[in-house]
Parts: C-alpha cells; sequence; structure tokens
C-alpha cells in the first residue's frame, strides 16, 4: 500500500508560475516602466492560488547615471521590496568590478547566482554568491542556475575572478539541484550559447530564459526553436510562464508563455515613492544647464555602434583637446542614453552623466602606427553584433570596409592628412578602461602612459561637460573619420 502510495504521488500533476525579466538599469523609465510597474504586476500575480516564483536576470547594477554614484545599490534597494526569488549575475553586474559586486550581494534580501565564476582569493565563487540555488514557494522546489560568457571578461576587464566553459557549470549545477530535490532546473542567461538548446533536449535543464533586446537589432541572432526557450526582445517585457507537469517526470512539463508590457502596469505606490526619492536626489545633483546643441544628435544603441556619430565625435574631440593627444580613440559602448535631442536642445549635466555612467576617466598613452592600426581591427571586429567595442576617433580618418574577414577590415588610416606610419608614435587620448583591455583592446595594457598638462582624476563626463560649457553651443557633425566602403559601394 505504502509502495502504490508513492506512486500516485510522484505522478501528481503540479502547478506553478513564473515571473521573468531582466537588463532594468535606469529608473523613472515613463516611457517603458521599470520596477514600480513591475511591483504591480508582481502583486497582481501573487493573489492569485497558483505558487508564483519572480527570477530576475540582472543586466541592471550598471550602467546609469545613479549608479555611477551608487554603484548599483539602489537597485538592490528596489529589488529587495519586489523580493526575487533570484537574481542571476550577468556582465553588467560587473560595471564596478569584483568587490562592488560582492558587497551588493551582502545587501541583497534575496541570493545573486553566478555558476561559472572562479575566485582565487575565495578558491571557488565570488564571495557573496551563489553557484546554485533552490528556491520554494509551498511545497515546489525549483533549481535555479545563472552563467556569463567568457567574453564578459573581454568587455569588463575583472581584475582577479575567471568565467569558466558555462556548459560544464551547468551540467554540474543541474546534478547538484536535482539530488537536493528540484523538481525543475531554470537557467538564466544573456549571451549566445549554442548549447541551450541541445541541453533542454537532453533534459538537463527544463526551461532557459533570456532577455535580448539585440535580437531586434541584428539579424545573425537565431530565435529559440524550443517553447522552453523565452527569449524576451523589448525593455519592457515580462514573461509570465505558466507550467504544468507531472512531480517525477520534468519532461511532461507544459509552458505556456505570456508577454506582458510594464507600461501596461500602473507603477505601485510604495515602490514608485522609493523611485521618486531617488530621482529626486538625481535631479539635485545633475539639473544644471550646461550648453545646447545647433544639431540634432543621435546616440540609440545602432546609431553609435555601427558608423560614425556626431555625439561620438563630440566626446572624443573633447577628450583629445583635455590630454592635448595627437588623436583619440573612444569605445561605443560607453554611451548609454538611447535618446534622440532635436536641434537647439539644451544640454543639462544630467544628460552627459546619462550618455557617459561609467565612472572612467581619460588616459594618455604612446602607442606605435602598428598598434593603433591594432585597435583599429579590433574596433571593426564585431560590426555585425554591435558591440561596444566600436570606437570613435578624432584626429584620425579611416577608411574600412565591413565585408572583409575580421583582422583585415581597415584599408586606409590618415592622421592630419597624412598616411599612418606603423613605426611612428603618437599620442593616443583614450578611457582607462580600454587602456585596462577592456572589449577586446589587450594590444593597449602594455603601452607606457604619459603625464599632460592640468591632468587630474577627472571623470569623462565631466570633461565632455566642461567642454560643452566651454564651447556653449555644440554642432558636432559627420564629416568622413569613419567610412566603410562596404555600405558606401554597390
Amino acid at each position: 500500500m505504502a509502495g502504490h502510495g508513492n506512486d500516485t504521488n510522484s505522478s501528481e500533476q503540479r502547478q506553478a508560475r513564473l515571473v521573468f525579466t531582466s537588463e532594468i538599469p535606469r529608473i523613472a523609465e515613463t516611457e517603458h516602466g521599470d520596477y514600480a510597474e513591475l511591483a504591480t504586476l508582481l502583486k497582481q500575480y501573487r493573489r492569485e492560488p497558483v505558487p508564483l516564483f519572480f527570477l530576475f536576470g540582472g543586466d541592471s547594477l550598471g550602467p546609469s547615471t545613479l549608479s555611477s554614484f551608487d554603484r548599483g545599490a539602489h537597485i538592490i534597494d528596489l529589488l529587495n521590496l519586489l523580493e526575487p526569488d533570484a537574481m542571476g549575475v550577468a556582465k553588467r553586474e560587473f560595471s564596478f568590478y569584483e568587490d562592488e559586486l560582492s558587497q551588493r550581494s551582502y545587501e541583497a534580501s534575496f541570493p545573486l547566482v553566478a555558476s561559472n565564476l572562479y575566485d582565487p582569493i575565495t578558491g571557488a565563487n565570488l564571495d557573496g554568491l551563489e553557484s546554485g540555488v533552490l528556491v520554494q514557494q509551498g511545497d515546489i522546489k525549483i533549481g535555479v542556475i545563472a552563467v556569463l560568457s567568457p567574453a564578459a571578461q573581454e568587455q569588463y576587464p575583472l581584475k582577479r575572478v575567471m568565467i569558466f566553459d558555462a556548459k560544464t557549470a551547468v551540467r554540474e549545477q543541474s546534478i547538484l539541484l536535482r539530488q537536493a530535490g528540484a523538481e525543475l532546473i531554470v537557467l538564466l542567461y544573456s549571451a549566445n550559447f549554442d548549447f541551450i538548446e541541445p541541453l533542454l533536449s537532453q533534459q538537463l535543464i527544463d526551461l532557459a530564459l533570456r532577455k535580448n533586446e539585440l535580437f531586434r537589432l541584428t539579424s545573425n541572432v537565431k530565435a529559440p526553436s524550443s517553447p522552453r526557450h523565452i527569449n524576451l526582445m523589448a525593455s519592457s517585457e515580462v514573461a509570465v510562464l505558466d507550467l504544468s507537469w507531472q512531480k517525477s517526470d520534468p519532461a511532461t512539463l507544459q509552458v505556456q508563455p505570456n508577454i506582458v508590457l510594464l507600461k501596461n502596469f500602473a507603477p505601485e505606490p510604495k515602490v514608485l515613492s522609493v523611485v521618486k526619492n531617488h530621482s529626486a536626489r538625481l535631479e539635485q545633483l545633475l539639473g544644471e544647464k550646461i550648453g545646447l546643441t545647433q544639431v540634432a544628435l543621435d546616440t540609440s544603441r545602432r546609431a553609435v555602434r555601427s558608423e560614425e556619430n556626431a555625439f561620438g565625435n563630440l566626446i572624443a574631440d573633447a577628450v583629445r583637446l583635455h590630454a592635448g593627444a595627437d588623436i583619440a580613440m573612444l569605445n561605443s559602448g560607453n554611451i548609454r542614453g538611447e535618446k534622440q535631442y532635436k536641434a537647439g536642445a539644451t544640454l543639462t549635466r544630467k544628460d552627459i552623466a546619462m550618455e557617459l555612467p561609467y565612472r572612467n576617466q581619460v588616459v594618455l598613452l604612446q602607442i606605435s602606427g602598428q598598434q593603433l592600426l591594432a585597435a583599429l581591427e579590433n574596433s571593426f571586429s564585431e560590426l555585425e553584433l554591435l558591440r561596444g567595442r566600436f570606437a570613435h576617433v578624432s584626429g584620425m580618418q579611416v577608411r574600412y570596409d565591413s565585408r572583409k574577414p575580421v583582422g583585415e577590415r581597415v584599408l586606409e588610416v590618415t592622421l592630419q592628412g597624412k598616411t599612418l606610419d606603423l613605426n611612428k608614435k603618437y599620442s593616443l587620448a583614450t578611457f582607462d578602461y580600454m587602456a585596462g583591455g577592456g572589449d577586446g583592446y589587450k594590444m593597449l595594457t602594455e603601452l607606457p602612459q604619459q603625464n599632460y598638462p592640468n591632468q587630474m582624476n577627472k571623470l569623462v563626463a565631466e570633461v565632455v561637460v566642461d567642454y560643452i560649457k566651454q564651447q556653449q553651443q555644440v554642432a558636432p557633425v559627420i564629416e568622413g573619420r569613419l567610412v566603410d566602403v562596404g555600405r558606401t559601394m554597390p
């Protein structure tokens, strides 16, 4: 009888609901909605009798204007109010490097999960993070895994933490969590991995969740084919997944997805009040008017990461002038405003802080023509993916061909009307992020740094603010600094 009873129990039909979203680095987003609207959504579903799990995919501690001041602490503050069951760690959680992320984990009332990190100091994961976590609602237990791409080490030059093979980590954590009693295994991820669908078919994981806004902007990202593989594609999207399965057999899992938009929910008053308090602090700090733009400016992702851009030229010019350099080269991934400015618009300190939220400083390097050529090849190496390594320049003109193989795309470089001399030394102004090897600029890491007049520990945003205040009116134009003959030729 006991055995028969166990058989009946093991085939018990289970139901749960899972809410997933990620990539909400900014607050007070009246157009798309943010944490206040997400709080209303969660409150609505939590009233229903179905066990509800809320998993947050991360990519939110930076970059933003406010996070440049508090290193993402306000995001943890807001998430604590929303009570996620777990948060996955993605690359932007390293916006302020390892130790700040570790500190944020201790401020969180929920677990932060990163399954493929190794810190030589601890001999295991980064202090405060979990490699896998078992979360429970009612009598249902779900295992949560989150993995990063090794490419994150190029984009965010980590000082000591290493990222190891994601597929191996998923396999190991899946086994451990099943042994601990997980009925379902959920993978949170934030990069292009080719093993996701095979692991789903092998039932090593039961659900894979990602938010990938680039899916709409690039043509080389494959759409998920499995109904258990959910990929959100817009900033305001949230996945509400109704799950049903037999307790003894996760292969019976059925997923009914409902993709909802945060902007369709009213803000929850308590969370909105906290959002407003944080925003008010920011307005006090950044409300100063600094000048106006005589031309329209576009800082949308595609505009700044695929071709010469007027705002990118403005920043490059400001940095080159500040350091007194021959040339400047600045990765576009540091431009984060995603905003359109009309001709005649007044620019504020907040605008520039929003556009340049990272705490980068200007460094002056001595670089050979050969090393500069390698840096430019790196800039154009991932054009198809709209990566932030695409660089804006000042003091040079570059002709390149996006149709050519990676490493062979630069056709011609001229500086003040003269062809680049591979053996000559030039002074290059850039971000300390790039000088540290970020975004694949490893060729810059060994270059000698130079002092320059009036050198001080100013953030790049402050350098640009000073430049605009001095000019009072700016009118940056696209003038042939970066010319892709692959686009211009038939």
